[in-house]
């Protein structure tokens, strides 16, 4: 690698060391924006299955359900208070909140059992917060909640591997994914239909009218379109979200960048040509002396004098004490990215270069 190539490449890695500064906050705000928003469903595992016909059990979980246990109140302080560094590593310590899906076979046992629980990863302990019991003859119950304990063996160690790991979702773990979502209104269904097809499914007994029963089902029906409509606005959000963050660190990056050309430019008419197309640039400076390929990007090679391009200078040699500026631009993606400039005495400052027209 030649002298000037060296140069540029040094000067390169020191504007993306500072972009990389200026840009750490606008990048942890976009990150902590995101992680705090919710997972979108239709990540839904099948985790645990245990038991014999006709006393079997299926546990599921699904990714929209995971939050962190941090409430927003202490997000809030925490990262006004000491940077969104700070808030995004308390997130992440945080224990996991999430919610799983038991589904019984036996016509004695509980149709369904929604299961919320909490997890400290760190610790290896749970909790449950909630318990709803589902039974076949149109009742439910409640059970109270635990404290901490060890995590137990079994379904309760699948579950939190799932919420605490989530590379380890995949069937070499004993998870299987599903087609769509894990949920309170999906799950058994889904188990008859799907890995119980070999068994009877237990009847429903009822003590409500057939109006009753009709208004229930309209409300099912209500709440399911609300949740549709609901995800596909957090859909929708995340989108803008993530084109924001991406948008406001692109931006910072461009910004730290351009004040350090600024700092170590010998002539401002050259930052002028930054983001110019370059099917303009050798318009206007006509043909380079020299390319060169580097990676994914090109440089071209040109030399000034007093009074403008240099047509037959040679692009090794090196600028002397005759006034030459010699400069070079990096192409990326067809536009101007940076540059670099050499020259003895105020060569370059002094050098005839022209300044991209605002018109063009």
């Amino acid at each position: 690698m030649d002298s000037w190539t060296n140069t540029s490449t040094k000067a390169a890695k020191r504007a993306g060391k500072r972009a990389g500064k200026k840009a750490a906050l606008s990048a942890s705000l976009a990150a902590l924006v995101l992680a705090a928003a919710p997972a979108c469903a239709g990540e839904g595992y099948l985790l645990h299955r245990y038991g014999d016909k006709p006393t079997r059990g299926l546990i599921y979980a699904d990714s929209s359900w995971i939050e962190t246990a941090l409430s927003p109140e202490e997000e809030s302080r925490i990262l006004f208070a000491d940077g969104p560094d700070a808030a995004m590593s308390a997130r992440e310590a945080a224990p996991r909140s999430i919610r799983v899906f038991e589904v019984m076979e036996h016509q004695s046992a509980p149709d369904k059992i929604v299961h919320h629980l909490q997890f400290d990863c760190a610790r290896g302990q749970a909790r449950s917060t909630a318990v709803e019991v589902y039974r076949r003859n149109d009742t439910q119950e409640s059970r109270a909640p635990s404290e901490w304990a060890p995590t137990p063996a079994g379904w309760m160690t699948q579950a939190q591997r799932f919420a605490c790991e989530p590379a380890s979702r995949n069937p070499e773990h004993g998870m299987t994914p599903l087609d769509g979502a894990a949920n309170q209104l999906t799950v058994v269904d889904l188990s008859w239909q799907r890995f119980w097809t070999d068994g009877k499914r237990p009847r429903y007994t009822t003590s409500r009218s057939k109006t009753r029963i009709a208004a229930r089902q309209q409300e099912v029906e209500s709440t399911l379109a609300r949740l549709s409509g609901a995800m596909d606005q957090v859909h929708t959000e995340l989108r803008d979200q993530q084109d924001d963050a991406r948008a406001q660190a692109e931006a910072s990056a461009r910004n730290a960048r351009a004040s350090e050309r600024r700092q170590r430019t010998p002539n401002p008419a050259l930052e002028s040509w930054i983001d110019a197309p370059v099917q303009l640039l050798v318009g206007t400076w006509g043909d380079p002396l020299s390319y060169r390929e580097e990676d994914s990007s090109r440089w071209l090679h040109y030399v000034f004098g007093a009074t403008g391009p240099m047509r037959e200078a040679a692009p090794s040699a090196p600028a002397a004490d005759t006034g030459r500026c010699t400069i070079r631009f990096m192409v990326r993606n067809g536009s101007i990215y940076d540059y670099t400039a050499s020259g003895a005495g105020a060569s370059c400052k002094n050098a005839a270069i022209p300044v991209r027209s605002v018109s063009i």
